[in-house]
């Protein structure tokens, strides 16, 4: 006859739900960096929920089990150890929030002892839970199928058991992923297995050859049949058949042509000459690249980055060198040495190797303004442009007069705000449009810094990060195509960045254009009160990081009309600092938050958009996911993707256990 126990299906799906909502008070209604509870009366009512599904249901078993006789008792005692191991699971999980840590007196623990006690807690009350709810579940799919406690059935006891074991023998290799992968985050060993590629010809590249009034020839120096020499030029070939005849290849060996190899003074195997012109008009710039393939398929081998090598060589021979001027003797982050010393010792650290590296790869000279240059009186007359980089002190307010007259005779200027230092742009923000802080009538501008706990990237693990806030927001503008195009999937990192607000223009005549070019994701605030939480009066909204101004015509000396200033504004000084950026298999290398937009502000600034674009790169791109990303990724490879396979197996399994138990019926005498 048949058992009369209370409902499995119910129980069944009880089971789910309450394992489903302490995932979702785990993952999602805490905070991933903080742990604190995002909604407190949510998380209390989801655990609440899921604690009286699992204790009904074990008491439900527990009734089941006292029902039942013979073998089929036996099969339900089993059944009740999966249950009460679940309760189990329940517990150790209460034990990793911050009420449960108080019950045990452990509230007080360091952040790095937290941790550890977080994780340990949480794999063993994961591993409890797999242990106990896979083998359940695959009984209860069994056990429901019981139709009569007679002797014979002792043959449904064994099967039952049979899959009680392959539920458990699941549940503990996850258990042993979850141990292998803990291991491995903790020994952290890289081994590099990439392949060797050679970067191709990039857009900025073309577009330099394109813009050359002069044909240009490269002359090849590589040995007969030498790899190295046939990835080189493999890409002079495509450059040239982009360029549509304004580059030609020629292979030489150096000592058959000895004297081509002595006019450009090669001297070993593996030199690329680029020449453009003829005769007197010529110019000439050159390159080596190590013969041995091995070298190249080094992380850093030098035929991975070949399309910037020649971005650089050819702008040497686009135009003669340009000087950019940086001023120092404010803190700037290109002069640190001019701080006192109570103060440097109070501030990060910042340098501008690359900003002065990416100024030389587009031909330009650094030069130092400080007041004895000409800052306090005048911008020398062969400064291409200007650069401001996070002065931490004010300027005197005779040196930002100077900038202002250099900026109204139509010079070019860059800003790059510190937003915790001293220096504000006085009279240019009447020139510019625009300046740092918000602007409040009668008062000093309110400083904040912009502030973001969705789309941030994780260093320390705690609140602090939300100040290291991503975007992807850029304009169309010729000071960010390189961004706007390349980067926008990536997005920059904004570092202790403020934000730029509108401000009156008070210049005569027709008002510059000022367009904003980086802004921050929707989700980020501008945090006034450093409580790093968005209050009521902090609105969350997408703020301005960076404008470019662009003035009227001016009227020159002569008489004659002559383009207008060029300004650029950031509210992060981060955007042009040195920054150590590791790639997925272990190199370190410097770089800024800024990404390209450097080299594309420095480009608009000098009046060479028209090559503004992607230089082509072929290392090893850099680890950034915000903690939303890796979340999600985790989520759904740990719980979304099995959840699927356990529920495809269960809809094709359904059909063939019914057929299998009408099939019994209709056998049974």
């Amino acid at each position: 006859m048949a058992m009369k126990t209370a409902p499995r299906l119910i129980t069944r799906i009880g089971l789910i739900v309450a394992l489903a909502l302490f995932v979702v008070s785990r993952r999602f209604l805490r905070d991933p960096v903080s742990g604190q509870a995002l909604f407190p009366w949510l998380m209390k009512l989801t655990i609440a929920i899921a604690s009286v599904l699992v204790v009904g249901g074990t008491v439900l078993q527990a009734v089941r089990w006292f029902q039942s006789k013979g073998a089929r008792k036996k099969a339900e005692g089993t059944l009740l150890l999966c249950y009460g191991a679940l309760v189990l699971a329940g517990i150790v999980y209460v034990f990793t929030t911050k009420t449960g840590m108080g019950w045990i007196g452990l509230d007080d623990l360091s952040a790095k002892g937290a941790r550890k006690y977080d994780v340990v807690m949480s794999v063993i009350a994961a591993l409890l839970a797999a242990c106990a709810v896979i083998p359940a579940l695959l009984m209860e799919a069994t056990v429901g199928e019981w139709t009569t406690e007679e002797d014979e059935d002792a043959v449904e006891l064994r099967r039952t058991r049979e899959m009680g074991i392959a539920g458990l023998s699941i549940a503990l290799a996850l258990g042993f992923l979850m141990v292998t992968c803990n291991v491995a985050n903790e020994k952290n060993i890289r081994k590099d297995v990439s392949y060797l590629k050679t970067s191709q010809p990039g857009p900025s590249t073309r577009k330099i050859v394109e813009a050359m009034s002069d044909p240009v020839r490269v002359l090849l120096f590589f040995p007969e049949l030498n790899e190295v020499g046939g990835e080189v030029k493999g890409y002079f070939d495509e450059l040239a058949r982009q360029t549509k005849g304004k580059l030609t290849v020629e292979e030489h060996d150096r000592l058959l042509s000895a004297t081509l190899a002595k006019k450009y003074q090669v001297t070993k195997d593996g030199t690329v000459v680029l020449v453009r012109g003829a005769d007197a008009k010529e110019k000439h710039e050159k390159f080596d690249l190590d013969t041995d393939i091995e070298k190249h398929r080094r992380r850093d081998g030098k035929l991975r980055v070949l399309d910037q090598t020649v971005n650089t060589a050819l702008m040497k021979i686009l135009r003669e060198k340009r000087k950019a001027y940086l001023t120092v003797g404010h803190g700037e982050i290109n002069d640190p040495d001019s701080l006192p010393p109570h103060l440097r010792s109070q501030l990060p650290d910042a340098r501008t190797q690359v900003i002065k590296n990416i100024l030389t790869q587009l031909n330009y000279e650094s030069k130092n303004l400080g007041t004895m240059d000409g800052l306090a009186n005048q911008i020398p007359e062969d400064a291409t442009f200007v650069m401001v980089l996070g002065p931490k002190q004010a300027f005197d307010p005779a040196e930002l007069e100077t900038l202002a007259r250099y900026v109204d005779g139509g010079g070019k200027l860059l800003v790059a705000m510190d937003p915790e230092g001293d220096f504000r742009l006085g009279p240019l923000e009447g020139r510019f449009g625009t300046g740092l802080g918000e602007q409040r009538p009668g008062e000093d501008a309110r400083i904040g810094l912009v502030t973001d706990d969705k789309n941030f990237l994780p260093q320390r693990r705690n609140p602090s990060d939300y100040r290291m806030a991503l975007t992807n927001q850029f304009s169309s503008h010729a000071s960010t195509t390189s961004l706007s195009r390349g980067d926008a999937r990536n997005g920059i990192l904004l570092q202790t960045a403020g934000i730029l607000t509108d401000r009156e223009f008070t210049t005569p005549g027709a008002k510059p254009t000022r367009t904003y070019v980086v802004r921050t994701m929707g989700e980020a605030w501008v945090d006034y009160d450093d409580d790093l939480k968005a209050g009521p009066a902090e609105k969350r909204d997408r703020y301005n990081i960076g404008a470019a101004i662009e003035g009227p015509k001016v009227t020159g000396a002569d008489g004659t009309e002559a383009d207008g200033f060029r300004a650029m504004v950031f509210s992060d000084q981060d955007l042009f600092a040195d920054q150590m950026v590791q790639t997925r298999t272990g190199q370190i290398f410097i770089e800024t938050n800024g990404r390209s937009l450097p080299i594309d502000a420095i480009r608009w600034l000098g009046g060479e958009e028209r090559i503004s674009d992607i230089v082509n790169d072929e290392r090893d791109p850099e680890i950034k996911q915000t903690k939303r990303e890796q979340a999600a990724w985790f989520t759904a490879t740990t719980i979304v993707a099995p959840l699927a396979l356990f529920g495809i197996g269960m809809l094709f399994g359904r059909p063939r256990r019914k057929r299998h138990a009408a099939v019994k019926k209709e056998a049974a005498p």
